[in-house]
Parts: C-alpha cells; sequence; structure tokens
C-alpha cells in the first residue's frame, strides 16, 4: 500500500512539474484536433488559422549554420501544436521536388512532406490542412524548371480525396481529412487546388488579389500581406501596420473574401545595406513583433472575435528559441502563444 500511494505521489509530482512547464514557458501543446469542434458548414475563408513561414526549415537545412531557419519545430510537431497551414516551396532538384529555402535546401522532399502532413490527417481525420505553394527557383536551371508544373500536379494528383476542390464557398465540411492547396506558381495535372494572383511583398499588400480555382474557374476574392524585409525602425513599424491592417480587414471582411497575413520576416542586413535572410533575424523579427501582435489580439478579446484569415509566422508552436555567442539567453518568440491565440478566435 505504502509503494502504491508513493507512486501516486509522485505521479501527482510529475504531472504537476509538466503543467507547471507548458504553462510557464508556453511550449508546445497539443493542438493535434482543434478543428473538429468546428460547425461543417463554415466557411473556410472565415476562420483563424495559425501557420508556419517555410515550414519546412524544422526539419533541417543543408545549408551554413545561422541561414534560412525559420522554424524550431518538424512538421509533425508543428501539427501537434495546432499549426493547420504550411508553406511549402518545392524546388525540382534533377527529377525530384526537394522542399527550399531560397537557395537552401531542407532536409524533406515535397513528397514527404506531404506524407507527414496526410499522416496526421489519418490521425484526426476532423482536421483540415491548408498547404501554401510557391516554386524556388533561385537553384534550379532552365530543364529543372519546366518540370516544375508537372512534378507538383502529379504529387497533388496521387492524393486523390485527400487533396481538396476549391471553390470560393469551401466550408469546412468539404475539406475535413484533406489538404486544401494554393500556390502561387500555376501547376498541372489535376484539378484540385487553386492558384493565387496578384501576390505582392510591399507593407501595403494587396487587398483585391485572386485565388482561381483548377476545378472550374471561380475567383475568390484575396487579401494579402507579405512584408519580408522589415531591416530598419521605419520599416518594422510599416511592418506592424501592415499586419494589423489586415487583421482588420479580415474581421469586416465580406463572406467568402479570404485574407494570408504573414508575421514572418527578417531583420538583419549585410553591411548595414542588402537584407539578409539569417536565422537571427528571424529570431530578432518575432521578438519584436510577436508580442505586439499577441497584445492586439489580447485587446480584441470580448469586443470581435472575428476572423483572422491565414496567419503565418516564424518558430510556430514554440516561445523561446535558443541563443548564439552574442545572445546566450535566446530569443523569446512566443509562437506557441500565437498560435494559441489564433485558434482561440474561432472557440
Amino acid at each position: 500500500m505504502y509503494c502504491i500511494c508513493m507512486k501516486r505521489f509522485y505521479c501527482l509530482i510529475f504531472s504537476f512539474l509538466l503543467f507547471f512547464h507548458l504553462v510557464v514557458y508556453g511550449q508546445c501543446y497539443d493542438g493535434s484536433n482543434w478543428m473538429a469542434s468546428l460547425k461543417d458548414d463554415i466557411l473556410v475563408s472565415s476562420l483563424s488559422i495559425p501557420g508556419a513561414h517555410d515550414a519546412a526549415t524544422g526539419e533541417g537545412m543543408y545549408a551554413l549554420p545561422g541561414l534560412g531557419v525559420t522554424q524550431e519545430l518538424g512538421l509533425r510537431k508543428q501539427w501537434e501544436c495546432g499549426v493547420r497551414a504550411f508553406d511549402l516551396r518545392p524546388a525540382v532538384r534533377g527529377t525530384v521536388l526537394h522542399i527550399y529555402h531560397g537557395r537552401m535546401r531542407t532536409n524533406v522532399s515535397f513528397e514527404q512532406a506531404i506524407d507527414t502532413i496526410c499522416m496526421m490527417l489519418e490521425r484526426c481525420p476532423g482536421e483540415f490542412a491548408v498547404v501554401l505553394l510557391r516554386e524556388e527557383t533561385d537553384s534550379e536551371d532552365n530543364d529543372e524548371h519546366a518540370l516544375w508544373p508537372s512534378l507538383v500536379g502529379e504529387t497533388i494528383a496521387r492524393l486523390g480525396e485527400k487533396a481538396a476542390y476549391f471553390v470560393p464557398d469551401i466550408r469546412v465540411r468539404d475539406v475535413r481529412g484533406k489538404i486544401v492547396f494554393l500556390t502561387r506558381n500555376a501547376y498541372t495535372g489535376t484539378d484540385k487546388g487553386a492558384e493565387i494572383l496578384g501576390w505582392r511583398h510591399s507593407c501595403d499588400g494587396n487587398s483585391t488579389a485572386k485565388i482561381r480555382s483548377y476545378c472550374n474557374g471561380s475567383v475568390a476574392r484575396l487579401q494579402v500581406q507579405d512584408f519580408y524585409a522589415p531591416t530598419s525602425d521605419e520599416k518594422r513599424e510599416a511592418k506592424l501596420y501592415g499586419v494589423k491592417s489586415f487583421m482588420e480587414m479580415a474581421e469586416v471582411a465580406p463572406e467568402g473574401v479570404f485574407t494570408i497575413n504573414f508575421l514572418s520576416g527578417y531583420a538583419t542586413t549585410l553591411l548595414g545595406c542588402t537584407p539578409i535572410a539569417t536565422t537571427s533575424g528571424y529570431k530578432l523579427n518575432a521578438t519584436w513583433l510577436h508580442p505586439k501582435v499577441l497584445d492586439i489580439l489580447s485587446e480584441k478579446t470580448g469586443k470581435n472575435n472575428g476572423n483572422l484569415g491565414v496567419v503565418f509566422m516564424d518558430f510556430a508552436g514554440v516561445d523561446n528559441v535558443g541563443g548564439n555567442l552574442f545572445r546566450r539567453k535566446g530569443y523569446d518568440v512566443y509562437g506557441a502563444k500565437l498560435v494559441r491565440a489564433i485558434i482561440q478566435r474561432n472557440l
């Protein structure tokens, strides 16, 4: 009896310490199944969905240390923390699609990344995922570039029912257990997914971009902000203004209007001039911007718990990431708190 009581005691202590770690340090929590409670008839365009910018960089990189990494967690862990939108950038290497960030190759192929998402959908059939595609042409030659549309289309076509048809009034019931593919570069060979037209990288974004369906050519309006190089105080303020503006636009948008809002960006330059995508630059931007976004969301709680659209961030699912020789204490990026705050808008 004494041994049994002591075992229970130690279990209670361990559970308390685990709970304390999750609450105080804000690291990954179980967000594997948060979409299951959503009503079937809700428009996908009316949801608030946390996303991971250059999501596959969390799987590791073939690159010099300190360059191009935007995520701490791999794709499966991102899912478990509640991420449901994945920014994947395949490029052709020979005849195989690998995921890149610029010229830097990650440790996963496009097919492996999609297989991981499909595995999570099989475990959680009430969920769905959004995959945002862009061709990373920096590493491709002309022959490889020519293969990209067909190779991507073939990969999506092989998914069968796991790939969703896109229409402007697509609803949760239409996509449970599936991936919604949205691409910034046209692919061929399938009528699943849709192509984005009118993407811009300015801090003003574009409130009149379009998403054109591959299955029937129907068009939805898209509001998109993706200013990725806030490398000065002035540019950081412009980035914050753009993020906040597109959140407000999403809240009041008519039904069927989609919003994609990028928090991600890097805050470093080479010799004070040319923007350079260092890992520490992404960390600095997240450390500066993410708390301000959390404040914005906190202020809105109870006033207008409306749609945010798809919000892509760096270091999704973790609140603190490791430092370096110059910053040993690490970086408070609040990526776990942000994911939870975005999910909470739906509940």
